[in-house]
């Protein structure tokens, strides 16, 4: 005899309508939610995207400016450096250029005191004997080499010099002539004649003397125009 066990069968009860909203809404809220944490990761990522992309363009903005300003320094203190050495060019050339004139002047008021002092002193030894003796005598020896090979027939002199010029050259036809200078004489040979003049010596040295001072003062005018026109040029 088999075992037989029966079994009541359940009635199906259908889910209750409350029970189904409240599945629904758990399954949005939990889509919602990975929605919501799917949207702050992706806003997460972009802001460190962003955040990483915006430090790297920073750097690079930063390296740009860094070099432009670099160059801009480099170009301006390039400038800045020939302007000031164009400032110190001009300076040293107007230096210079004083340091000429003051020299030139130097020179100038130096010689034209040693000109007049000279020609000062040559005035007042002219004057004296033994200054016009040694010319008158000078002077007959070159006058006897002019006229060579004529022999002097008559030497004109200031009775003044006559015993020194005796004394020094024998066998001269030597005559005194008071209307002739202390300091002149005549020689004369046949109608040759020479004559000198120890006041006409003194004047062509006077005048050779006075040029020389006068091309000196020229030579300075010149210096101070060149001066005046190389400062003037650094000044514009």
């Amino acid at each position: 005899m088999s075992n037989l066990r029966t079994t009541s069968a359940q009635p199906y009860a259908f889910p209750l309508m409350s029970k189904l909203d409240e599945s629904l809404l758990a399954a949005e809220s939990a889509r919602e939610a990975q929605l919501e944490a799917a949207r702050n990761d992706a806003i997460a990522k972009g802001v460190a995207q962003g955040i990483a992309q915006g430090r790297l363009e920073a750097q690079i903005e930063a390296q740009q400016l860094l070099q432009q300003s670099r160059q801009e320094g480099l170009e301006r203190g390039h400038a800045d450096g020939i302007e000031e050495m164009c400032q110190a060019a001009a300076s040293l050339r107007e230096a210079l250029a004083q340091f000429d004139v003051q020299r030139a002047e130097i020179i100038s008021e130096a010689e034209a005191f040693c000109v007049d002092l000279a020609l000062a002193i040559v005035a007042r030894l002219v004057e004296t004997d033994s200054v016009r003796n040694e010319f008158v005598l000078r002077s007959v020896k070159s006058a006897l080499k002019a006229l060579a090979p004529e022999n002097p027939t008559t030497v004109f002199v200031n009775p003044k010099v006559h015993q020194h010029l005796a004394r020094a050259m024998e066998d001269l036809p030597l005559r005194d002539d008071e209307n002739i200078a202390a300091g002149n004489a005549r020689v004369e040979a046949g109608r040759l004649l020479v004559q000198s003049s120890l006041a006409e010596a003194f004047e062509l040295i006077q005048s050779a003397v006075l040029e020389m001072k006068f091309n000196r003062q020229a030579s300075l005018r010149k210096v101070k125009k060149n001066a005046k026109e190389s400062t003037d040029a650094a000044d514009q």
